[in-house]
């Protein structure tokens, strides 16, 4: 029997089985193409030093790995002159008017891939593929970027079209981290695009975008009146991590083709957005919790409970939400108060058993319930895809040994046995469970996706040695010949004959060809404790304990309703609509050169970011509506109202999308009790339309930095970092200045005094007073503390 399927139609099926399987194919030649197909993708890794049962498990997750995503897309021509096109899924609202024999599906050009729930598969699928076969990964991206390109939106869960299931549009971070890596066989410009679109622009409906969208972007939360509200922001930020930094990169490369200049400012605005996360942490409870659209709490101090399912956590509780910040780990730790305070943390989750008492919203158990429940590792729910990460935080807090120790604890008894039904511990969505094991088993795994120089976290290899071909014809050897169930600690790495000690390790620096070379030992080692030896972070070192992070914030937030800002406009509208933080609401102004104008009456703010949301509701077509959008623009700012600095100035700026919110930094910043916008042009409508204003900048310096970089210093020598005592004290003398002036509010001086700091590491690292890792430390530090001082 010849079998042969097409979604277009039946006659499109014949034609697939003649192009596919000749009438001179017999059964034997077709199981032996197959064959040959799998062994070239499974003989990308090879191991030494495994048993039986450990091949059998490494090799089936490499076939589940690479049986998704699907192309979805048919040869209408000939094996000649191939002509492919797809049957679109990809409308809005689901087509119902195909029949038995034929879609009515729109037929679309182009090579469509189809089957991906990036909820799942943006932790640890995605960077494999990246990884091990980079060029059909850029052709599988390109696949969904299509999506983007017919729909207007790339599916957070395609199946094989858009559909409301899970929260987060990971696409971003998948793709986006794919291109870090040099994946770059995509359209960049489209993709970029529709991450944009997806975190920027209120989405029709539920099957696209991301949900409570309206309010989430200016209230930096999303709220309990959307479903599962604080996973959908969590994801969030973490898909802002990764187009920050996307947008970092394409900044730095030019691609004057793609016609956009902003890349520095969406870089900038998203970095902050990917630190948002503070707004959903209850300092009260020591948890990330729900909070509704008036800012309170879902539960109180006394009826929360960190092991109840569901609410506003995605098939999970709070326990396994703690640590979702991956892009982060040192704003996470200030949060508990520390690093001593995240592992304290760390290791309460993997002391507190699940016990299955606590549904939640989810009324009766589910299975994953009862999957994390058997992991018996504690709260630890490995069975599903949230916890994935999270054995990876000790490397952030300088205990290594810790990954090390519970990566072979899951390696060794998560994934036991052979036989159908056998050998995972829970979900195996599209590959990410098998791909979470085949980087684990090789020693090092992706924990921050989307970084601007993408690393990988070193965890422990399980095998004595394994040698993945890479598609540009290089290896990456790993050797741990003492491996066992009992040396499972890193006692040293070298990589490529040099010792490394950073508990993470370049893409870079593997992509090209790698040896690692571990020592394994019984007993936990000082490998990789070092403050300079922990992966990146967006919140610096420095700031270890003494402050959350603090991303721009909406100076104007609340301010009205507090009577401590007032809000005018040209025409004595209700201008405050645009300052209520949902671009459900907007201000048209029957003219295209209003003014907007907001007074700080309580004291002078120093904006250094503004954001306008286009409007909608001038007509029903959306190339009018464009038409009422600001094209070109002033801002100013003022101390009494009449005398005017120009701060700001734009030209032909367009707005793509209805309700979309674009951000702007300030070229000259200051501190002003006035800020007004005098739109000068719109696109020609004799109407203007506006959704929201925001003026973004900081509560204030963290206090206290300057004795958090001394404390640097201090551990720095006490780890040799310095070949001088001397370059010690000078610099410490140095930072007792500043913390003085810190202490008395003196920013010109702190800045000033700073900037002489930097000069000084400069200084003593060209004198080989330093090593270079120290140098780069504090200046990364001292940069921090001058941008929050400027």
């Amino acid at each position: 029997m010849r079998i042969a399927t097409s979604l277009i139609s039946v006659d499109q099926a014949k034609k697939n089985l003649d192009l596919e399987i000749g009438s001179q194919d017999s059964f034997e030649t077709v199981k032996e193409s197959a064959q040959q197909a799998w062994e070239d993708k499974l003989n990308i890794i090879e191991v030494e030093g495994a048993t039986e049962d450990q091949l059998v498990t490494l090799y089936s997750n490499m076939y589940r790995l690479f049986l998704y995503p699907n192309a979805a897309y048919e040869n209408v021509g000939t094996v000649e002159q191939p002509d492919y096109k797809y049957a679109s899924q990809l409308d809005i609202d689901a087509c119902d008017t195909s029949t038995s024999n034929e879609t009515y599906a729109d037929i679309e050009d182009g090579e469509v891939y189809v089957n991906n729930g990036f909820w799942d598969t943006y932790r640890a699928a995605w960077p494999a593929y990246s990884l091990l076969t980079p060029k059909h990964a850029g052709e599988m991206i390109d696949g969904f970027v299509q999506h983007y390109r017919d729909g207007g939106w790339i599916s957070r869960w395609s199946s094989p079209g858009y559909a409301d299931l899970m929260a987060g549009t990971s696409a971003n971070i998948a793709f986006a981290d794919a291109y870090l890596k040099g994946v770059t066989n995509f359209d960049v410009e489209s993709f970029y695009e529709s991450a944009i679109k997806d975190a920027a622009v209120a989405s029709p409906n539920n099957n696209v975008g991301r949900k409570g969208t309206e309010t989430a972007i200016f209230d930096r939360y999303t709220n309990t009146e959307t479903g599962e509200g604080m996973s959908w922001a969590l994801d969030g930020y973490i898909n802002d991590f990764g187009i920050a930094n996307l947008a970092k990169t394409l900044s730095k490369e030019g691609n004057d083709e793609m016609n956009y200049n902003h890349f520095e400012e969406d870089a900038q605005y998203y970095l902050n957005r990917a630190q948002n996360y503070i707004h959903m942490f209850d300092a009260n409870v020591a948890f990330f919790q729900g909070r509704s659209s008036s800012g309170e709490w879902r539960h109180s101090s006394e009826a929360f409970n960190p092991a109840e399912w569901g609410y506003d956590y995605t098939e999970t509780n709070a326990w396994n939400m703690a640590f979702h910040t991956p892009q982060d780990g040192q704003g996470l730790a200030n949060l508990y108060g520390g690093k001593e305070g995240l592992i304290q943390k760390l290791d309460t989750y993997f002391d507190t058993p699940e016990t299955v008492e606590f549904p939640g919203s989810y009324g009766g158990i589910i299975h994953e319930m009862r999957e994390a429940r058997d992991v018996r590792m504690g709260m630890y729910g490995f069975s599903n895809q949230p916890s994935h990460h999270i054995i990876y935080m000790y490397n952030h807090v300088g205990q290594p040994w810790k990954t090390q120790e519970k990566v072979s604890e899951v390696m060794n008894r998560q994934f036991i046995g052979s036989e159908i039904g056998q050998g995972y511990p829970g979900d195996e969505d599209n590959g990410e469970m098998s791909a979470w094991y085949i980087f684990n088993a090789l020693g090092f795994y992706p924990f921050t996706m989307g970084s601007s120089d993408p690393e990988y976290a070193i965890g422990a290899p399980l095998f004595e040695k394994a040698t993945i071909h890479l598609e540009n014809g290089e290896e990456i050897v790993i050797n741990a010949p003492d491996n066992s169930k009992e040396n499972k600690y890193v006692q040293n790495l070298q990589v490529n004959g040099e010792d490394y000690t950073n508990t993470s390790i370049l893409h870079d620096d593997l992509a090209g060809g790698a040896t690692l070379d571990f020592e394994m030992g019984p007993e936990p080692s000082d490998w990789g404790t070092k403050q300079t030896e922990a992966p990146e972070s967006i919140t610096p070192a420095a700031t270890e304990g003494l402050s959350a992070p603090q991303p721009l914030k909406d100076l104007t937030d609340g301010l009205i309703d507090g009577d401590e800002g007032i809000a005018i406009d040209s025409e004595n509208d209700n201008t405050n609509l645009l300052f209520d933080n949902t671009s459900e609401t907007e201000l048209i102004f029957e003219n295209n050169t209003p003014w907007i104008q907001y007074q700080f009456t309580d004291k002078k703010k120093k904006g250094r970011m503004y954001t306008l949301t286009s409007g909608d509701s001038v007509s029903s077509d959306e190339p009018e509506s464009q038409m009422a959008d600001p094209q070109s623009w002033v801002l100013k700012g003022s101390n009494d109202g009449e005398d005017w600095t120009i701060l700001d100035q734009r030209e032909n700026e367009t707005f793509k999308w209805r309700h979309y919110t674009r951000a702007f930094e300030i070229e000259n910043p200051g501190e002003y009790e006035f800020y007004q916008l005098e739109i000068t042009d719109n696109g020609g409508h004799r109407s203007t339309a506006l959704a929201e204003v925001e003026i973004l900048g900081y509560d204030g310096p963290i206090k206290g930095l300057s004795s958090g970089i001394q404390n640097l210093v201090e551990n720095l020598d006490k780890d040799g970092e310095f070949t001088s005592g001397e370059a010690v004290y000078a610099l410490n003398l140095h930072l007792t200045a500043v913390d003085h002036y810190e202490n008395e509010g003196e920013e010109e001086k702190v800045v000033d005094h700073m900037e002489g700091f930097l000069g000084l590491l400069q200084h003593q690292h060209d004198n080989n007073l330093m090593s270079t890792e120290a140098y780069q430390f504090l200046k990364s530090n001292a940069d921090y503390m001058i941008k929050m001082w400027d």
